[in-house]
């Protein structure tokens, strides 16, 4: 997969999901059936608008750079990372929807790192 569509689409499944974050976070917080206070979501939405951002700048330049690719590295996995603790601490009191939300959006952000990671590491193989 291209490297820069990889983060096009991260970008507009940022710029979406913090959207619906900032717009619903105290009905999605109710539905996910977590203790957490709505503000929690409501902050997730806050940081995915401009990490959307970010994407969209990464997506434009002629190679994704260096620097870009290794946070993005550790974002990702610092995401997945904190949504596995989330489910192994909330899952027991969490509603279906919710535990399978974050479910679904924790493999699908460890696949979009795993497609970053390929990029990082194939010009670096392709050296020898």
């Amino acid at each position: 997969m291209n490297d820069r569509l990889v983060y096009r689409l991260d970008a507009l499944a940022a710029i979406v999901t913090g959207a619906v974050l900032l717009v619903w976070a105290t009905p999605l917080t109710t539905l996910a059936g977590w203790p957490l206070p709505p503000a929690f979501l409501f902050g997730v939405g806050l940081f995915l608008v401009p990490w959307a951002g970010f994407n969209a700048w990464v997506s434009v330049q002629p190679a994704v750079p260096l620097r870009a690719a290794w946070v993005h590295l550790a974002v990702d996995a610092s995401w997945v990372l904190g949504s596995g603790a989330l489910l192994v601490a909330y899952a027991p009191g969490m509603s279906a929807i919710g535990v399978a939300s974050v479910a679904v959006q924790t493999v699908s952000v460890l696949g979009v790192f795993a497609l970053k990671f390929a990029g990082v590491a194939r010009p670096r193989l392709a050296r020898g």
